[in-house]
């Protein structure tokens, strides 16, 4: 691949540590919440812009189970800042094997997008396509290391 003037703006490499240490509780949090017990403490009071569990209600005070939330944002700020982080030794080339994974990322995620529509039905659709963003960023990052050891592999 030839070397372009374009920089990808990254974490510095230490972010992919801040990373995993969020990526792993969030991990818990989702094993609770869809296989767990959902413990009592978690059930919270929360500003809401819009409810929908026994009536449509917008800019409430909502009790609700924050496992779920917990789990998603932990993950998704997690496994962001493990694949935007730069390598600890960056090489020339890295950032066209990103441009490169992110494309191939995006033909994963629609794959697995169409999938879902085709084969999944009811209320379970709107859990899978809220875990797609997970999926995108996880091929993106095996993509991304897989490219990576093929070029480090070729140059050696």
């Amino acid at each position: 691949m030839e070397e372009s003037g374009f920089r990808f703006p990254l974490f510095p490499h230490r972010a992919r540590l801040i990373g995993a240490l969020l990526f792993l509780p969030g991990l818990f949090f989702g094993y609770l919440y869809f296989f767990g017990s959902r413990p009592v403490f978690f059930e919270i009071p929360v500003f809401a812009l819009v409810t929908t569990y026994m009536e449509n209600r917008f800019f409430v005070i909502a009790q609700t189970n924050v496992l779920d939330e917990l789990f998603a944002i932990l993950c998704i700020s997690g496994l962001a800042l493990v694949v935007l982080s730069r390598e600890r030794n960056e090489h020339p080339g890295d950032d066209l094997l990103r441009a490169s994974a992110l494309l191939r990322a995006v033909y994963i995620t629609v794959g697995f997008w169409l999938l879902s529509f085709v084969l999944i039905f009811g209320w379970a659709i709107f859990v899978v396509c809220s875990l797609l963003f997970i999926i995108f960023l996880i091929s993106y990052y095996v993509t991304f290391r897989v490219l990576v050891a093929r070029k480090r592999k070729k140059n050696a």
